[in-house]
């Protein structure tokens, strides 16, 4: 049986599209399912631009909170699934959890960024598993928006991502005394789109995470690396999220 509750808090951050204001809101649910002994909460971002919005934007907010609706069923039905696949559903009397939580915040009044991490516990894992996810939205409701949008397409972007985080994640990996991880971060960080799929706009800074094993092992947790977007202004793309940039 599931026991389930819903509940909204709000987070005052907000853009502004055509005259109207976008505010950001986490809507928050919890449930237990007790024959198959697992506990899940979820934290997620939704938008709205107040009850006097104009159809236009209601539109746009309705098609982004559809997409992270979407998004988080899709992770609680595979949690569920996997713990359904369980051959024993509780040890010591513990179960099986799933937690999601979340942040976003709007940069520069025009783009929305969101940072959502996803915090896995199933029966007779050696350890839980935690990966980080980013969701981000132009201000006229483009998105989830990739890295390529935004840059020009003939500039060297990722080769210069990819440079520049080689190099940070490289000295921090020293720092940290595992000097043998070179190849990880190599192959982790190397110019593939797909390398840098987890990015948000925090600030001045184009900010990559990279999740658990990606770049290093387990114990070294989710990395980030800040690259300043002064140094990205000759690739950025005119008609993109970074556009402010150029103004």
């Amino acid at each position: 049986m599931k026991l389930l509750k819903y509940f909204f808090l709000f987070i005052p951050f907000s853009t502004c599209l055509l005259g109207q204001e976008m505010n950001v809101n986490l809507k928050s649910m919890e449930f237990n399912n007790t024959h198959l002994n697992y506990s899940i909460k979820a934290s997620y971002p939704q938008v709205n631009f107040g009850p006097d919005a104009l159809m236009g934007v209601r539109g746009i907010a309705g098609d982004i909170n559809n997409f992270f609706d979407t998004a988080v069923s899709s992770i609680i039905k595979n949690f569920e699934q996997q713990v359904s696949d369980l051959p024993q559903k509780s040890l010591d009397g513990q179960g099986s959890s799933l937690d999601i939580s979340s942040t976003a915040w709007i940069t520069n009044g025009s783009l929305l960024c969101s940072e959502v991490t996803v915090f896995t516990y199933l029966v007779q894992m050696a350890h839980p598993n935690t990966a980080l996810l980013t969701y981000n939205f132009s201000g006229n409701g483009d998105g989830p928006l990739t890295i390529s949008s935004l840059f020009k397409p003939e500039s060297d972007y990722l080769n210069f991502i990819s440079s520049y985080c080689i190099k940070q994640l490289t000295a921090a990996a020293d720092r940290e005394g595992y000097s043998n991880i070179k190849d990880m971060i190599i192959s982790g960080a190397s110019p593939d789109e797909k390398n840098f799929s987890n990015w948000v706009v925090n600030k001045d800074s184009l900010e990559i995470i990279f999740n658990p094993y990606q770049v290093g092992p387990y114990v070294m947790g989710i990395q980030r690396v800040q690259i300043p977007l002064s140094e990205l202004n000759s690739m950025i793309n005119r008609a993109g999220a970074l556009s402010f940039m150029l103004r």
